[in-house]
């Protein structure tokens, strides 16, 4: 893709970037999990930041990708090159992996999904948390050479839900580590929800409640606005099966005022929902009174 003077110039930059932050090699290498050895190389001209790297190191260094690989310089031509485009592709690949529910494991691990019928265990997971009122995202598997041979982590946003090292593998593990990824759904669904899971729970409401979601969702109401409300709401202790009541009562509270934040909404829908007649509340009480 790159000929050795372009190579060169990617080093010079990101060792000029480098020295612009008052960082040492080993200081940079070691923020981005890798040998000073390889940023060595990088910075020498010998090789290149795979992709999957190119987004952190950018991040380190404050530059934006088209800076570091020299794209900016080689104006809009460079651009529409064929072998530039398929690079941007993986880099853009690589920014919506970092926002989706990962399943990393390490190399020791990679035997154990051969021939284990993981899709059909994902499939069966979705089904079960479809009837908690949780939708599943999807979920992204890989292994990850970073981790340890038998280590594992299940991640949303690259923030790590979970991470677990196992003493053994057997024919249970993947079992298990399904178990752990839909608890972890369970527990931390705040984080997993995003505006495009919103729109699928408002899309299928819109097919039974007409009246309740057209002009409103997201005419009045924007997926963003009741993405980070819901968030607030599950925080609260609250469930998404309440998802059509509490588009009703941010309805009703933006009508009054239109410039309601998320915060002040979801008070509001808490206000609703945490009656002491509701089931959930009077359940949670029986849960709390037992030994």
């Amino acid at each position: 893709m790159f000929d050795a003077n372009e190579m060169k110039q990617i080093g010079g930059r990101i060792s000029a970037c480098r020295q612009n932050k008052n960082m040492t090699q080993e200081e940079l290498a070691y923020r981005l999990g890798i040998t000073p050895q390889a940023l060595s190389k990088w910075e020498r001209g010998v090789g290149l930041p795979d992709v999957s790297m190119v987004i952190d190191l950018c991040g380190l260094l404050g530059v934006s990708a088209d800076y570091l690989l020299g794209m900016e310089a080689r104006g809009a031509g460079f651009q529409k090159d064929g072998r530039v485009a398929g690079f941007l592709e993986e880099i853009r690949k690589n920014l919506m992996d970092s926002l989706e529910l990962q399943l990393l494991f390490g190399t020791g691990m990679v035997p154990l999904f051969v021939d284990n019928k993981f899709v059909d265990k994902i499939f069966a997971l979705r089904g079960t948390l479809a009837r908690e009122g949780l939708i599943l995202p999807i979920v992204r598997i890989r292994d990850y050479e970073r981790l340890g041979e038998q280590e594992f982590m299940i991640t949303v946003q690259n923030n790590v839900l979970h991470a677990e090292t196992l003493e053994r593998l057997d024919e249970n593990t993947v079992d298990e580590m399904i178990r752990k990824l839909g608890e972890c759904v369970r527990k931390h669904y705040d984080e997993v929800l995003t505006p495009d899971l919103i729109k699928i729970y408002t899309d299928n409401l819109r097919m039974k409640y007409p009246a309740l979601m057209d002009g409103v969702v997201p005419e009045k109401i924007s997926y963003n606005l009741l993405a980070e409300t819901a968030r607030l709401v599950l925080r609260r202790g609250d469930s998404l099966v309440y998802l059509p009541r509490m588009i009703e009562i941010m309805d009703c509270a933006l009508r009054k005022n239109p410039d309601a934040a998320a915060e002040e909404l979801a008070e509001r829908i808490g206000q609703v929902l945490e009656r002491e007649d509701n089931i959930d509340v009077i359940l949670g009480k029986r849960t709390e009174r037992q030994p």
